[in-house]
């Protein structure tokens, strides 16, 4: 019988989130996310509101679980103008070699699909997250530009047996 087990990162890939909430095909319009920094991705259950009801004649109580935030944390490495414009907004302009982006003050509203592969084990997913990206550039001898992200779940996560690289219809 095969051990099966979810381990390591393999890649991480986006598509525009579809209107109807449901998961993106398989094809071209899956992107991978960009090179995630060494040890710095992690998915989250943030703890959910609970609300205890107790009766002041009784020992009944009633608790109530709100929903279950998930996000992801984790750091791109050295991204490209094109990476930084998707994910922070605007867009590079000029010649190849020669190019200029200017960041915005505001983040855009851009909602995405998202596939993380493992090395070894199952695909999660969800059909509707967001990115929320920020800048860490150290500037030293053994600096490198990150860029810190927190990727909302706003829809349910999905694992699933069967997926495998959705850029591949």
């Amino acid at each position: 019988m095969p051990i099966l087990a979810t381990m390591g990162l393999k890649k991480i890939y986006i598509a525009p989130a579809m209107t109807d909430g449901s998961m993106p095909a398989k094809g071209n319009q899956w992107l991978d996310l960009g090179d995630v920094y060494q040890d710095t991705c992690s998915l989250k259950d943030d703890s959910p509101e609970i609300t205890e009801h107790k009766s002041e004649t009784s020992s009944k109580v009633i608790t109530l679980v709100g929903e279950t935030p998930t996000a992801i944390e984790l750091s791109l490495m050295d991204p490209d103008l094109t990476q930084l414009a998707r994910y922070f907004g605007g867009t590079p302009t000029g010649e190849d070699g020669k190019r200029v982006w200017i960041r915005p003050k505001k983040l855009e509203y851009k909602e995405w699909a998202m596939w993380i592969e493992p090395e070894e084990g199952l695909f999660i997913g969800c059909a509707n997250v967001r990115i929320i990206p920020t800048f860490e550039i150290t500037y030293s001898s053994k600096g490198i530009c990150l860029v810190p992200m927190t990727i909302k779940f706003q829809s349910n996560l999905q694992a699933s047996e069967e997926m495998s690289d959705p850029t591949v219809a």
